[in-house]
């Protein structure tokens, strides 16, 4: 949901100035479309199951990166590290813990719960809000939400309206704090690397005027992947689609809540518009590398589904992936290769220090960030999902022509990309894709004990009979 990436309607101009000043990645993906356990990833370049964070940290039960594991700060030598906004990684090892100057949000920690009126979403910061104190320091009062929509369910806001001016929202608050960090740096005449993170366009998308009646919902074209019936498809998906209390919605009511999704959207491209001039007037945008990426997608409506969770579809597993490198030599290209995520660490690594550490799976993409010619030797990603709102185990397998999910506790999925590019028809039992069915169980299987997957004896003992 880019401009650059063909949205008829979505304004994002400074992502587009990224897109035309650098490349894009159209072949993403993320190792788990979860927020934390992604999170995770990228900070130390390793999946789930190796790191340890394999759920959300949401205050029910604490989460953690085993110890000995080093972050893509630690590989930065020289470099002042900054982390502004939603952290969401680990419950104890903070950002100022492990060697950040910022925001040391615990927890989920949205920054308007507890401090929007009229506001149920009950994901507070556990110690303290920074942003709560900005909004005192600036003189803004506290905004209000109103025009709320929840699910059938009332599990939480879709949407709403903010009062006050845009300029107190949660993304201008980011991006506001992140001047004064980087303005320490420069200070000192040190290098910086900055993680910017932005809780948007996540639900709630509590957004301000204009941009709440940016666009008109009627002008939103339906999508292909809402035709979902889920006939053959796992029951826990139909489940989810309940106890979202969205299962009941028709594209009417998606047109409403895509059109404050893609108001937030341009909220955020225009706060990122804010930063880069920010770095033009400190005479620093032309020596930074930039990417814009996200931990997951969301399917807003594909599959009747929102978020993501327990599902594998494209529309969250894969991510958007822009890189503005000063000395591309391709700039305004896209490349399809493969990459991950958690690829941003090691690449972090090698652009900072000219080393690469030894990650395993996740390698370091600076070839491709400066020439998206370069070699990239991967035919197919892999992908992990452990637990949401339920302990469900989950692996995917996708090469350029088809997708393999495996459910451990239930049957799997496996769609033809090329015929089927919505993910509806499920093959998974069809004698036609037998000989698929089993390339894409033994590149699985290869992939798992490359990386000491711990499910690999279960789909070992049942891949035959799946």
């Amino acid at each position: 949901m880019l401009g650059c990436s063909g949205h008829p309607t979505l304004k994002t101009p400074n992502i587009d100035r990224l897109a035309k000043e650098g490349i894009s990645f159209t072949s993403a993906y993320t190792p788990t479309s979860i927020c934390g356990p992604a999170r995770a990833s990228l900070y130390i370049g390793l999946i789930p199951t190796e790191h340890g964070v394999v759920g959300n940290s949401e205050g029910k039960e604490k989460v953690g990166i085993r110890d000995g594991i080093s972050g893509i700060n630690e590989y930065l030598t020289g470099y002042h590290s900054i982390l502004t906004g939603k952290w969401h990684v680990d419950d104890d090892k903070l950002p100022t813990k492990v060697g950040f100057t910022g925001h040391d949000f615990a927890g989920y920690a949205f920054p308007g719960s507890g401090v929007y009126q009229n506001f149920a979403f009950p994901q507070s910061p556990l110690e303290g809000n920074p942003y709560s104190e900005w909004l005192n320091r600036k003189g803004f009062a506290i905004p209000t939400v109103s025009e709320s929509v929840f699910g059938t369910k009332k599990t939480q806001e879709f949407y709403g309206k903010l009062s006050g001016p845009a300029e107190a929202s949660i993304p201008h608050f980011i991006v506001d704090e992140s001047k004064v960090f980087v303005d320490q740096a420069m200070q000192n005449d040190e290098p910086f690397f900055l993680w910017m993170n932005f809780w948007g366009p996540h639900t709630p998308c509590v957004l301000p005027e204009p941009y709440f009646s940016l666009y008109n919902p009627e002008d939103i074209l339906e999508d292909p992947g809402f035709a979902e019936t889920f006939e053959n498809k796992p029951i826990h998906q139909k489940f989810i689609s309940h106890f979202w209390g969205v299962d009941a919605y028709d594209w009417s009511d998606w047109q409403k809540f895509i059109a404050r999704y893609m108001g937030y959207i341009t909220l955020i491209d225009d706060c990122i518009g804010e930063f880069f001039t920010y770095l033009e007037e400190n005479g620093r945008y032309d020596d930074t590398v930039i990417v814009f990426t996200s931990d997951h997608g969301d399917a807003v409506g594909a599959h009747r589904l929102i978020e993501k969770g327990e599902f594998m579809y494209e529309e969250t597993a894969r991510i958007p992936f822009i890189v503005r490198h000063p000395d591309c030599q391709t700039p305004g290209t896209t490349s399809d290769a493969f990459i991950y995520l958690h690829d941003l660490c090691p690449t972090a690594a090698e652009i900072a220090t000219g080393n690469s550490p030894d990650l395993g799976q996740a390698e370091s993409i600076l070839p491709l960030m400066l020439n998206n010619t370069a070699a990239n030797n991967r035919d197919y990603v892999y992908a992990q999902f452990t637990r949401h709102f339920m302990n469900l185990e989950q692996r995917m397998l996708r090469t350029r022509t088809h997708k393999l999910v495996f459910n451990a506790s239930t049957f799997g999925e496996l769609y033809d990309l090329e015929r089927d590019p919505h993910e509806l028809e499920n093959q998974i039992d069809n004698p036609d894709y037998a000989g698929i069915k089993k390339d894409l169980f033994d590149k699985l299987c290869h992939e798992m004990e490359q990386l000491n997957d711990p499910l690999l004896s279960w789909v070992n003992s049942v891949r035959n009979i799946y």
